[in-house]
């Protein structure tokens, strides 16, 4: 079976069930001078541990996916760099060793925004919108050598996701 998937706005509304956006938009900033502007405080992290941060650089490819994974001990966030690109993303499911292939949806995040996901967020790479896209990854320091779990759907559940683009 392949479910298409539409790709949706990104808002902290539509988002809800998986996580949050990080965007400076329509928030007033905390120091604001000549020089510079900042905005603080746009997300929280509790992570037990050091933070790791990373460059995840994605490539054009098949817009049809099987993969999806999680992290049960640290909450991610993906924050683009340089091209929008798609996110991929189905809700937690804590009780269960794979997803919920119903709750699994497609966002268009635009560059120099990113997004926060809660703990047990399924989620798959990014697709790049431009031939190839950078994301700064935020996590759990060792994320990726003790907490990341993958599952093929197409092997457990018999399904192939496409994004409609």
């Amino acid at each position: 079976m392949i479910k298409k998937l539409e790709v949706n706005s990104l808002t902290n509304i539509s988002f809800a069930d998986y996580g949050h956006l990080i965007s400076n938009e329509n928030i007033e900033p905390k120091l604001e001078e000549n020089a510079f502007t900042f905005w603080d405080d746009m997300a929280e992290m509790n992570i037990e541990g050091k933070t790791g941060f990373g460059i995840l650089e994605v490539n054009k490819r098949s817009k049809d996916f099987t993969n999806l994974e999680r992290h049960v001990k640290t909450e991610e966030i993906f924050f683009t760099l340089d091209e929008d690109v798609v996110v991929l993303v189905g809700k937690a499911t804590p009780n269960q060793e794979v997803p919920d292939i119903e709750t699994v949806k497609a966002f268009k995040l635009e560059k120099g925004k990113g997004i926060f996901l809660f703990i047990g967020t399924w989620h798959w790479l990014p697709y790049p919108l431009a031939e190839k896209a950078r994301l700064l990854v935020v996590f759990q320091q060792g994320t990726v050598d003790y907490d990341l779990e993958i599952k093929d759907l197409k092997e457990l559940k018999g399904v192939t996701f496409s994004i409609k683009i």
